[in-house]
């Protein structure tokens, strides 16, 4: 009963988790920290997933996975029109997607999950890198990330009730970036644009 009502929220919050990095992006019209190849791979991933539950007769999992998609999708649209370098975010992504598909007609869906698990990890890990080289990451959405964090838990409830390792490891790998993430933005937001660290001084 519970795990119902935790994938219930999960889902809600799936659907929700990437509003307020859009709106964000939107309101601030910078994309300063927030990786286009994140959003790609997003995409790419979420798409693999879906396939995987479809595989695994998960079906309350699939409305989640759809809007999440489309969230990435979204994300990904809104930073190239911000004039965020997305060159190598297409390739990149084409290249996992490749991956990922060989992985699962060579390996079966076994491997395809427990790959899927771990490979939100290769998702964030554009995202995380950008936020830590970026000097004042403003474009970051605390919101998202603490969306994801809950989500995650949600998520990771939900595949040790039903046994699946894939949604576990998921849950640690989504929980571990939101954190990192949360701590960069939460360490860095207080900081002076560059401008104004080298503007000359006012006698």
């Amino acid at each position: 009963m519970f795990a119902n009502i935790a994938i219930i929220a999960a889902t809600l919050l799936a659907a929700s988790a990437l509003v307020p990095q859009v709106v964000k992006l939107l309101r601030t019209g910078t994309p300063d920290g927030v990786s286009a190849t994140w959003a790609a791979f997003g995409v790419v991933t979420n798409v693999a997933w879906a396939v995987y539950l479809i595989s695994q007769a998960l079906w309350l999992t699939l409305p989640a996975v759809v809007m999440v998609v489309t969230g990435y999708w979204v994300t990904f649209a809104v930073l190239r029109r911000l004039g965020a370098g997305i060159g190598s975010s297409i390739p990149l992504g084409a290249g996992w997607a490749i991956t990922l598909a060989a992985i699962g007609a060579l390996g079966g869906w076994t491997v395809l999950g427990t790959v899927l698990g771990f490979s939100y990890g290769v998702q964030v890990a554009p995202g995380v890198w950008t936020a830590y080289r970026t000097y004042r990451p403003i474009g970051i959405s605390p919101g998202t990330w603490w969306i994801v964090l809950v989500e995650g838990l949600l998520w990771g409830y939900y595949g040790w009730y039903h046994g699946d390792a894939p949604l576990m490891i998921f849950a640690v790998v989504a929980a571990v970036a939101s954190i990192a993430m949360l701590a960069r933005y939460g360490a860095t937001r207080r900081r002076l644009p560059d401008d104004e660290l080298t503007a000359p001084a006012v006698a």
